[in-house]
């Protein structure tokens, strides 16, 4: 997470679980426009869940959101990192027309102890 309204969203809904965009809003003094901008991003990003709030009656019902795990988030990360180094590998390979001079593609692996 890149910004620091992301991170502020991300550290409010590990402590709030299943929050709407209004109380994340109101519990860390972002902008609702700006939070349903940063949240939506989380989503596609897979830092967050969602599902719709389930309630009676007529209206539009909210999504209520929380964090997905910090070690799901490294393990993210981690698979990026992985294939942008091997990418950068076939191109060196590709450019000079000769094998790279690291063997094999790059596997990062985490190890993430649990307390648990």
């Amino acid at each position: 997470m890149a910004s620091e309204v992301r991170a502020k969203i991300y550290i409010f809904l590990r402590k709030f679980e299943k929050s709407t965009v209004e109380e994340i809003a109101n519990g860390t003094g972002i902008y609702p426009s700006t939070v349903r901008e940063s949240i939506l991003e989380m989503y596609n990003l897979g830092y967050v869940n969602r599902e719709k709030m389930k309630k009676e009656g007529l209206g539009k019902k909210p999504y209520i959101y929380s964090a997905v795990e910090p070690s799901a988030i490294i393990q993210k990360i981690s698979e990026k990192v992985q294939e942008r180094l091997n990418d950068l590998i076939d191109i060196d390979e590709r450019i000079e027309g000769k094998p790279a001079t690291i063997n094999g593609p790059i596997n990062i692996e985490i190890n993430i102890a649990s307390d648990k």
